[in-house]
This record gives structure tokens, sequence and C-alpha cells, in this order.
């Protein structure tokens, strides 16, 4: 009986190795048969990268992740799509003009999932920025109260710490506006 059980076992293991190669080998196909040049070194900006490029069949070939960071974009991987942004402005026409009114690329939601832009676009509704806007709302109630009332040097303190205050909570609400705005800009792009 331990004898049938350890060849089922070693059978079990064996056909599990087996799709695994299968599997692995899958993923490097594309790669496969190709021919390779060399290893050549990357330098970006002056900067030389830790990681290597190559040539395959006559094109060059670099880790996206180390050179778009020594560029100075965002890499984000969404299934089989990498997403590089930057900051910058770029040309949408290839002639080395930039177009007017062109916005940066530079959404960081794009990529993510439906339900993932979904619950982060409630999230910064209902967690966020409802709670800052009636914080805020509450500040300019109070400051209103005391320029009204007849107070002495004391509410003057007063009210300027609460107009520092209310900066702070226009600010935010000003960011996680904008946050708002880009995953709203990302779920466009989602429907289309």
């Amino acid at each position: 009986m331990k004898k049938w059980m350890s060849i089922s076992a070693a059978f079990l293991l064996g056909v599990v190795v087996t799709l695994s190669a299968g599997d692995v080998s899958a993923q490097v196909k594309s790669l496969i048969g190709k021919k390779v040049t060399g290893e050549y070194t990357v330098i970006v900006n002056g900067k030389t990268l830790e990681d290597k490029g190559a040539i395959i069949e006559s094109k060059a070939n670099v880790p996206a992740r180390a050179f778009s960071e020594a560029l100075g974009a965002d890499v984000q991987v969404s299934g089989k799509t990498i997403y590089v942004t930057t900051d910058n402005e770029q040309s949408n026409n290839g002639a080395g003009n930039e177009t007017a009114g062109a916005a940066p690329v530079s959404n960081k939601y794009i990529g993510s999932t439906k339900s993932s832009l979904e619950e982060l676009k409630q999230s910064t509704e209902n967690r966020i920025l409802k709670p800052t806007i009636e914080g805020r709302d509450e500040i300019v109630k109070q400051i209103s109260q005391l320029e009204n009332s007849d107070g002495g040097e004391l509410t003057k303190q007063t009210i300027e710490a609460l107009k520092k205050e209310l900066a702070t909570y226009e600010a935010d609400i000003q960011k996680y506006t904008k946050e708002l705005e880009m995953i709203n800009e990302a779920l466009e792009l989602l429907k289309k």
C-alpha cells in the first residue's frame, strides 16, 4: 500500500512540475529563438542604470521601470499593459510642436480596474471630501460669528488662527477635488 502511495505521489509531483514548466515557457515564448546581439549598458541623462539593456532582433530593449524612473516617470502595471506617465507635456503630433491646451499625461489612476476606481471614488467623496467641506463650512461659520462679536485682542488672534486653519481646509479640498477629477477621468476612459 505504501508503495502505491509513493508511486502516486511521485506521479502527481511529475504532473505538477510538467505543467508549471509549460506555463513558464509560455511567458517567455515571444523571446525564444530570437537573435540577441548582446547585453548593453544603459545611460539616461548621464546616469548609468544598474539593469542592462539588450538588442533583440535589431530592436533596443531597455528595462522599463529603471529607464522610466531615470526619466522621472511613473510606472504602473495593469494586466499585460505597462503604463508610463510623466508630468511633462508631450508632443501629440510627432513634429515636435506642443499641442496648445493639451493636458499632461499624469493620471495615476489610468489602468486601474473599474471596481477599484469606483470604490476609491466613493471613499474620496464620502470619507474625505465631504467631511473636509463640512469642516471648512464650520470654520467659516465660526469666523463669521467672531467677526460679528465685540471681542478684543483674543478674538482677533482666534480669527487669525481660524483663517490659517481655513486655508488648510481649502488646500485639502482643492487637492481631493483634483484627485476625484482624475478618478472620474480614468472611469470615463474605461467606458470607451
